[in-house]
């Protein structure tokens, strides 16, 4: 475990500038606007009016949904943008420490290829990704200070329902975390596919496996009408975007047509997104996604011997 936290830091320190600059873009950005801008949600100087469904939210009744938007909001655009981020990167991170003559280095460690590969994969798709998700939450309670000073003052803060938000919020948190890990192994045939072509293909990988697949999929679909391929892709990216968000397609969801109704969704959310979690572990239950986690599994050993035959 040692050796394993040492290749996880050894990710941190090569990767630690461009992660927190991704991380801080939201925030700035989300904070220069609620300053000094005028939002989306109508915040102009000191008055606030937030429209929901016609509906014209009074300024202190706004202060419940504003503050959501500021916490929700920065933590998704912060975590969709490293994510994102990360997913770019991955078709370079399999043939990295050859690129930059690190290999000899990291292979005289006590260390074997799978436990490089892993934390490679863990911090870049899973841990720093969590990690953004929390730092966007904690720079949205910022973003929301400066938000309700512009409403109404400190009071804003302290009249805040905090005793509903937070219970929102922390299920949100949770809700988001748990969809990160399994939206992961969804989209994991994906990446390392992409990752295994590149190290075998250098800069053709990527190509090399959108043409086949391309042309695979054309000449199924025109010469025996079968979409396998598409069908198959199609339903691991829709999968990964449900494992994080609307599992149970909304059927159970609080509806939300004025302030009323969104202070009661916002005091059911916690159920919902405890049932939400539930259907998207019922939705692990899939054929696609065991091909995909076998498909996962042999890419991973076509870089584990990538990794083994450089190092001969």
């Amino acid at each position: 475990m040692q050796r394993f936290k040492t290749l996880l830091l050894r990710e941190w320190l090569q990767h630690r500038i461009g992660w927190l600059v991704m991380m801080l873009v939201p925030f700035s950005l989300l904070l220069l606007t609620v300053s000094f801008g005028t939002v989306h949600t109508g915040l102009s100087g000191s008055e606030v009016s937030i429209t929901v469904d016609g509906q014209q939210i009074p300024k202190k009744e706004a202060l419940l949904p504003l503050t959501l938007m500021a916490l929700g909001g920065t933590a998704v655009l912060t975590l969709m943008l490293v994510w994102m981020g990360n997913l770019i990167q991955a078709s370079g991170l399999a043939r990295r420490d050859q690129q930059d003559r690190t290999i000899e280095f990291w292979l005289s460690l006590p260390a074997s290829h799978v436990q490089s590969l892993a934390a490679t994969l863990s911090m870049h798709l899973l841990l720093v990704p969590a990690a953004a998700m929390v730092a966007g939450l904690l720079g949205g309670v910022l973003i929301a200070l400066v938000a309700m000073l512009r409403v109404d003052g400190a009071s804003a803060w302290l009249a805040a329902p905090w005793a509903i938000i937070a219970p929102a919020v922390l299920a949100g948190l949770l809700r988001g975390l748990f969809g990160l890990l399994l939206a992961t192994l969804w989209i994991a045939p994906l990446v390392l596919g992409v990752m295994a072509a590149s190290a075998w293909l250098k800069r053709w990988g990527l190509p090399a496996m959108i043409g086949g697949l391309t042309i695979g999929h054309v000449l199924l679909k025109k010469g025996y009408g079968i979409t396998f391929i598409a069908d198959i892709i199609g339903g691991w990216l829709q999968n990964a975007h449900l494992a994080m968000v609307g599992a149970s397609l909304q059927q159970d969801m609080p509806s939300v047509g004025g302030i009323a109704e969104f202070e009661r969704f916002v005091r059911d959310f916690p159920s919902w997104a405890a049932a939400d979690a539930a259907a998207a572990v019922a939705r692990l239950g899939n054929l696609s996604l065991l091909l995909g986690l076998a498909i996962a599994a042999g890419s991973f050993g076509l870089l584990i011997l990538k990794r083994q035959r450089g190092a001969a």
